[in-house]
């Protein structure tokens, strides 16, 4: 009797075990992490937070952190001080960029890569600066491995979700796993009127890596428009369009656009695009990203009650 309740207590804490330990983060990943994460000024505010990639002193952060009036860039951090920021080059489409520190003897501390993306559920973490609070380490966990196109700052961002509430100030900052590799560089939030929803949008390692390797800028083509899906749109207008009507529904056109100037509007839905219709922002996004900047590009649209059905063409802008 007594050894059938031992067997039953192991058993009870064989999997408590596991599940606590694995949702800590080994040895201290604070300390291990710090000396490589780095506060980014522009024009001597704290705009954002940054991570050093290698001994050399290359440092990546959010293209937006850095879209100033002010060229004066710096990165703070404890270990380094105050130190000058050179811009190397960025990658709007990823809402990436990458700079570099003066040359230093011995080189800079730095993150190393992670392998892959850890696995849904696992806990991961970030370190930045949010709303001007130094140097803090933030816990969050991969909502979903694969990427699609978040809407930020006039421009579609290839990301991925984490849970976890990524107050402005973090942007630039990298997400870590447990052992204290980078897998993604945070950008943005999921927000709404009331706030920040738990959910935050980070850049993969893929396109992280093609920037470093690269170490110039990577143009891509837009459509200087946004599209969003006909199913998550207001009961109101939902009613107005016919079941027969399939397709995207443009927002936030830009009338300096290339679309706007086209004559393309808001909440105009965008039937075709060369012969083909797209119901998800995924595949049209990776399909106008596949094209060149200056290729022409075909839509037949029509208004949200189905009617004035036309064909436009548009030139592809860059995307800056």
């Amino acid at each position: 009797m007594r050894r059938n309740f031992w067997m039953t207590i192991r058993i009870f804490l064989i999997p408590f075990f596991f599940l606590t330990t694995q949702a800590k983060p080994k040895d201290d990943l604070y300390s291990k992490i710090s000396p490589g994460c780095v506060e980014i000024l522009v024009g001597g505010r704290l705009d954002g937070s940054g991570v050093i990639v290698d001994a050399k002193g290359l440092v990546m952060t959010a293209f937006h952190v850095i879209k100033k009036k002010s060229k004066k860039i710096e990165a703070l951090s404890r270990n380094l001080g105050r130190l000058p920021l050179r811009l190397v080059a960025t990658n709007r489409g990823s809402d990436l960029a990458l700079l570099a520190l003066p040359e230093k003897k011995g080189g800079y501390s730095f993150l190393p890569f992670a392998k892959q993306i850890p696995r849904e559920g696992t806990a991961v973490f970030l370190m930045g600066s949010p709303i001007f609070r130094h140097n803090l380490l933030l816990q969050g966990a991969i909502a979903r491995r694969s990427e699609s196109y978040s809407w930020y700052d006039g421009a579609f961002t290839n990301t991925f979700p984490i849970t976890g509430i990524a107050a402005p100030g973090t942007s630039g900052g990298p997400w870590v796993n447990q052992k204290g590799e980078i897998f993604a560089i945070q950008v943005a939030g999921v927000t709404t009127d009331r706030g920040h929803q738990g959910v935050s949008s980070a850049v993969a390692l893929p396109s992280i890596r093609l920037l470093l390797e690269k170490k110039k800028t990577i143009s891509v083509p837009t459509i200087q428009a946004a599209v969003e899906e006909l199913w998550g749109q207001s009961p109101v207008l939902i009613e107005t369009i016919p079941d027969q009507v399939k397709g995207l529904l443009f927002r936030q056109v830009s009338q300096k656009g290339v679309c706007g100037k086209a004559g393309i509007k808001d909440e105009d839905i965008m039937r075709e695009v060369n012969g083909i219709t797209y119901q998800r922002i995924e595949p049209f996004i990776s399909y106008i990203r596949s094209l060149s900047i200056g290729d022409e590009v075909q839509f037949l649209i029509c208004d949200a009650k189905g009617e004035n059905e036309k064909n436009i063409s548009i030139l592809l802008a860059e995307l800056k």
